[in-house]
């Protein structure tokens, strides 16, 4: 989100659809969320389109060959590793900073290939623009955070096309472009129900190939319930995701088989004990709008593991 309890609410442009690129600003709603936190965070994600000849699918990496025609089922994997961590200077400041590490695979006419690569690190600073949660004395309780950072493209995004592959390009998850990232996130809370709305954006920009990939958009509004247990703290939550996306560029032209938006459920529980919290979230696609010849996302899964201090 790429994504828990709490949100961004504002929405500026689209992204690309055959993933979430931007799922890096996750907040985290905790008991201690004024509390610094490191954390790993794992995803899973599936993806598959049924080509048929003579459909094309642009390459993104070779500058002889634009096109060419597959016929088959191609089917994706996507497995990444994320450690980031959230500070705050002051009360009023946090600071974001995601490390991914990926794990991709892709299937077609009984071929494997794969490949393990660092993605791109981003890093964002966000200001508390308002916070009445700890006025215990207000029926309804209000938080908001605006902010931006950078995405630098410290992970792989090229390497030798697979002849007989197609979309081989999806394998590597960096983007090779410094690239702008601003995020709202919301929440607000009634006694145990809280309701919160989120929103980041990725505005791309040109790597050395002079690709430049869709500007990316996510949206997740959701409702969650506490729950007490003892000294253990549960928050089943539920929402929807957005994810939409304009087509990518190569020298200022529209590229075939890139764009278009996907709609998802997702339904998860967090639990915290102490200084330990984990995050739990499935999500289950229920609507696609995609450019021609673009896989179509399956069910994902998504852990966190984390440390608040």
């Amino acid at each position: 989100m790429k994504y828990k309890l709490i949100g961004f609410l504002f929405f500026i442009t689209f992204s690309s659809a055959h993933a979430c690129d931007f799922c890096n600003c996750y907040l985290g709603l905790n008991p201690g969320y004024n509390k610094n936190t490191v954390g790993l965070r794992y995803s899973y994600r599936t993806a598959e389109i049924d080509i048929q000849s003579p459909n094309l699918r642009t390459t993104h990496l070779d500058h002889g060959t634009t096109s060419v025609s597959y016929s088959g089922m191609l089917k994706e994997w996507f497995q990444t590793t994320e450690l980031y961590a959230r500070v705050y200077p002051i009360p009023q400041i946090q600071l974001v900073a995601t490390m991914p590490y990926s794990f991709n695979i892709l299937e077609y006419n009984q071929k494997t290939i794969s490949e393990k690569a660092l993605d791109d690190l981003s890093v964002l600073a966000f200001y508390q623009v308002a916070n009445t949660i700890p006025e215990d004395s207000l029926t309804v309780r209000h938080r908001l955070f605006a902010g931006a950072g950078i995405k630098v493209p410290t992970g792989k995004y090229k390497g030798d096309e697979v002849a007989d592959f197609p979309m081989s390009d999806h394998l590597f998850s960096g983007t090779g472009s410094y690239d702008l990232l601003l995020a709202v996130s919301y929440i607000g809370k009634y006694n145990r129900l809280g309701w919160n709305a989120d929103a980041s954006v990725k505005i791309n920009g040109k790597n050395s190939e002079d690709y430049r990939y869709g500007n990316t958009l996510n949206v997740n509004p959701g409702v969650f319930y506490e729950i007490d247990f003892g000294n253990v703290k549960l928050f089943p939550h539920s929402g929807v995701v957005f994810e939409g996306g304009k087509k990518d560029e190569r020298n200022g032209i529209s590229q075939y088989g890139t764009g278009g938006y996907s709609m998802f459920g997702a339904v998860g529980i967090d639990a915290y004990y102490g200084a330990f919290s984990v995050s739990t979230d499935c999500r289950m696609p229920f609507y696609h709008n995609l450019s021609e010849n673009t896989p179509e996302d399956g069910v994902s899964y998504y852990l966190s593991l984390n440390v608040h201090f």
